[in-house]
């Protein structure tokens, strides 16, 4: 029986692991529309190279970004946790995760304008178009992502 439940207990956690993967990583979610736009745009093997170096340069970027607001949030968490927490600490470790957080974003969009200087002016148009819409997309799963917290 307790090999049962353990069994049980391990199942539910590896599959509330793999369901909840999308919201610890939405870049899996995107794979796809990556795949599609790059189709999209038709690009040389140049363009292509140049764009997965980029990409990848954003990725570690990002990474190490997010690493760095995560650690605020927690050090934010703890700040509240204090005997005495204390106004000014908070508002400051705030202050700083919002920054990071601006950090981010820019460095999204950093990617977009070096990437549409890669391309063609036909290709631009389609970048636009796709990025517009991707953009848009996300925006409302981050929405309906806070209305399900």
């Amino acid at each position: 029986m307790k090999k049962i439940m353990t069994l049980g207990g391990f199942a539910i956690l590896a599959l509330s692991l793999t369901l909840g993967q999308d919201r610890i990583n939405p870049s899996n979610r995107a794979g796809g529309n990556d795949i599609r736009t790059l189709r999209q745009l038709k690009l040389t093997d140049d363009q292509r190279k140049s764009i997965g170096t980029i990409r990848f340069e954003l990725r570690k970027k990002t990474v190490d970004q997010q690493a760095r607001i995560k650690t605020a949030r927690l050090e934010c968490a703890e700040l509240f946790k204090a005997a005495e927490p204390l106004q000014s600490a908070i508002q400051k470790k705030v202050a700083e995760i919002s920054q990071l957080q601006s950090q981010q974003r820019l460095l999204l969009i950093d990617h977009w304008f070096t990437v549409n200087k890669l391309l063609t002016p036909d290709q631009q148009i389609v970048w636009k178009q796709v990025s517009g819409r991707l953009w848009a997309e996300q925006k409302a799963r981050a929405v309906r992502g806070r209305a399900q917290e």
